[in-house]
């Protein structure tokens, strides 16, 4: 289950939405707290259920592959929306906590900045948890795959000529109109479209 912060789903990049397209059980949730969702608080007081979510005192998802749990949530977000959202959501805090451990740095790359090697985005974590938790790494890489291939593109876009002027520099002023342009043609209306 995943549960995603409300300003994180805005963002072209979220993972959050891939992961939710690339595994067919998985559901989505968004919110701040998630203690007033039924379905939440169901999925969360089932035996075993418990949370991708690094730091002390989680385990390695593969030192749970011969008793997966039945639910993982994930939490997506920057690391101070998933923080606050926890605070908020004290049924999600108290489960067990799960970790990944990548190996390499998140994916994100020049992207986005994570706040140490061991943070990943959600995509990434929740394909090496499921991974270890199946003993199948590589039944979940084409989701990661998927993810770098978003990431490349957006990095590629982020510096090719679609890229917002505002980013531009100076350099795409030349290509606009001059204020002279646009007063030559301030009575030219054009023609309607067919059908308008």
């Amino acid at each position: 289950m995943l549960l995603q912060h409300p300003r994180e789903a805005r963002l072209a990049i979220c993972s959050a939405w891939l992961t939710r397209l690339a595994l067919e059980n998985s559901e989505l949730h968004r919110g701040v707290s998630f203690e007033a969702s039924p379905r939440v608080r169901e999925l969360a007081t089932l035996p075993g259920a418990a949370l991708l979510y690094p730091g002390p005192g989680s385990t390695p998802a593969r030192d749970l592959a011969s008793a997966p749990p039945p639910v993982l949530f994930a939490v997506d977000g920057t690391w101070h929306q998933s923080e606050k959202m926890l605070r908020l959501s004290p049924t999600l805090a108290r489960l067990p906590r799960v970790s990944v451990d990548a190996g390499r740095p998140s994916g994100y790359g020049l992207l986005r900045a994570e706040p140490g090697e061991v943070h990943l985005s959600t995509l990434e974590a929740v394909a090496l948890a499921l991974g270890d938790l199946e003993s199948a790494p590589e039944r979940f890489a084409p989701m990661v795959a998927a993810f770098q291939r978003s990431v490349a593109l957006q990095l590629a876009c982020s510096r090719g000529d679609r890229r917002s002027p505002r980013h531009r520099g100076e350099a795409w002023r030349g290509l606009l109109p001059s204020p002279q342009d646009e007063q030559d043609r301030a009575g030219d209306a054009g023609k309607p479209e067919r059908g308008v």
